[in-house]
């Protein structure tokens, strides 16, 4: 493997270590605000924000590549490439995250969340199935490759450069 590869690959580990630490203080502020058992309401209406300042880090991290290693010069595709692979680096290292952050202070997320969805009238059955650790890792594994990839694809647009 050639060293201009190594140096890729180092760019993207990097910002996938940016990305998941990140995502551990936004958990980490979430669990001190009380959004993961007092106030779940907030947590399952807010969550979707994480996507603001993830797709920051992406741009940065396409920005980066472009300014620095690239010399100025970046590829629709090798920004593409470049963010996709960035979240797929990211998954096992999120998978640790939420492991260690869910059977520690998150712990009763999930109960949380089962009850409050009952509350709504939902089906008991069904939110143990969607509330459950196996289905949250699934969720976020399948949903930060798609995320990656589409907002690198519309990162790469305005951020491509070439001689």
């Amino acid at each position: 493997m050639s060293n201009r590869h190594n140096l890729k690959y180092k760019h993207e580990f990097r910002w996938a270590v940016v990305l998941t630490a990140f995502s551990g203080l936004w958990l980490f502020l979430a669990y001190l605000l009380g959004f993961l058992d007092k106030r779940i309401d907030l947590y399952l209406s807010l969550q979707s924000l994480w996507l603001i300042p993830a797709s920051l880090i992406f741009y940065w991290a396409i920005k980066n590549l472009r300014d620095g290693q690239n010399k100025g010069e970046l590829s629709f595709w090798q920004g593409v490439q470049s963010g996709t692979l960035i979240a797929v680096i990211a998954i096992p290292m999120h998978i640790l995250l939420n492991l260690l952050f869910f059977y520690t202070l998150g712990a009763g997320f999930f109960e949380a969340a089962i009850q409050y969805s009952i509350e709504l009238g939902m089906d008991p059955r069904e939110l143990e199935v969607f509330y459950s650790f196996p289905a949250l890792l699934f969720r976020e594994t399948t949903g930060l490759i798609a995320f990656g990839f589409i907002i690198s694809l519309f990162l790469s647009m305005f951020l491509k450069r070439e001689s």
